[in-house]
């Protein structure tokens, strides 16, 4: 089974749902760089996304990897982002692995960088078509009312036709 490493907020948005465990039966391991460990594991160990990271690391289903110093060309745009994005960008090109990442920017980083990628919504979506969880209309509402979780409408309707919640027009 190929790497996957893991950004913040798709580990933040899981537990919010009480979904954390998908990333274990999805990927069995997931690699995170200690920026992101950093952010969500001591940052946030007063929180419930930062207390499920703590227990998947100490249950070692979530690995903290340093990036090497394999040197990268200049990028202004991976610069910019937060340090848990760049981190988790440059551990996923290292390792040829799937990235799991929400933000924008740091997907359109990953994307023009030949990343595969998914996000907290293919997660979902294939938590539902593999029968992990009974709707995925009912985890997007979830997730669109109780976070911060933000994505265009048209994705949101994709995903649904994808899982068969939806019928085409």
């Amino acid at each position: 089974m190929p790497a996957v490493v893991a950004d913040s907020s798709p580990l933040v948005y899981l537990t919010r749902l009480g979904r954390f465990e998908l990333l274990r039966i999805l990927h069995r391991e997931v690699l995170i760089p200690p920026a992101v460990w950093r952010e969500v594991g001591i940052e946030g160990q007063h929180l419930a996304e930062g207390q499920a990271l703590a227990r998947a690391c100490a249950e070692s289903w979530v690995r903290v990897l340093t990036p090497g110093a394999a040197p990268l060309p200049p990028d202004w745009e991976l610069e910019q982002l937060d340090a848990g994005e760049r981190e988790a960008i440059v551990l996923a090109l290292e390792l040829s692995a799937l990235l799991v990442i929400d933000e924008r920017d740091g997907r359109a980083v990953a994307t023009r960088l030949g990343l595969r990628l998914t996000g907290t919504l293919g997660l979902l979506v294939e938590a539902k078509n593999r029968a992990l969880i009974p709707s995925l209309r009912i985890e997007l509402n979830r997730l669109l009312v109780e976070t911060n979780f933000r994505c265009a409408e048209s994705l949101l309707q994709k995903a649904l036709l994808e899982v068969g919640e939806i019928s085409p027009n």
